[in-house]
């Protein structure tokens, strides 16, 4: 086979992965609406390496205008806990108890500042932003941001393997993220 062909077979069976890992999540948390951490293991499971996005680095963050705060609520770092583990999804003290030594994680839980929505600023073309990546240690910043309910708007922050993600991979992301939603932020 060419090298192209291979690429193109893996690029495939990466997409397939992502399918099936994204379409029963919403089952995953249902399972475990109650316990503590859904957020970082949702953030987990779609930023890994095997079956995720891939990663180096992601916050969670969630914007209350009410409140005049952001507030951090999962951080996902591949070097600290980068290894995927189904068993996250069965055994979530353990997979709790590892993430709680993770110090990327524990700096965005730690993270709070005042809100740029109430500010009027757009979080999806916003300077402010990439300075908020800065301040959280991303290099390759990227980010969006969706609306939640009760006024609220979820921001991500990432730094992708990849220099570019193709638009579908973007799409996904995106679409896949609004599942944090469901979840409390704390």
């Amino acid at each position: 086979m060419c090298p192209e062909h291979d690429a193109n077979l893996q690029e495939r069976e990466h997409y397939n992965r992502l399918v099936e890992n994204i379409s029963i999540l919403p089952h995953r948390i249902l399972r475990n609406y109650d316990v503590d951490g859904l957020s970082q293991m949702i953030l987990h499971d779609l930023c890994n390496d095997v079956n995720g996005f891939g990663f180096k680095r992601a916050a969670y963050l969630v914007d209350n205008p009410d409140f005049d705060h952001i507030v951090g609520s999962a951080g996902f770092c591949n070097k600290e806990v980068g290894f995927y583990d189904p068993s996250l999804w069965k055994d979530s003290v353990s997979f709790n108890q590892e993430i709680s030594k993770a110090t990327f994680h524990n700096d965005v839980r730690k993270f709070l500042k005042n809100s740029l929505k109430r500010k009027d600023i757009n979080l999806n073309d916003s300077d402010d932003l990439l300075e908020l990546g800065r301040l959280l240690g991303i290099d390759n910043t990227k980010y969006f941001s969706w609306n939640m309910k009760y006024g609220n708007h979820g921001i991500i922050i990432y730094d992708p393997v990849e220099s570019s993600l193709p638009e579908w991979k973007k799409e996904m992301f995106n679409n896949a993220t609004a599942l944090l939603s469901v979840v409390s932020v704390i």
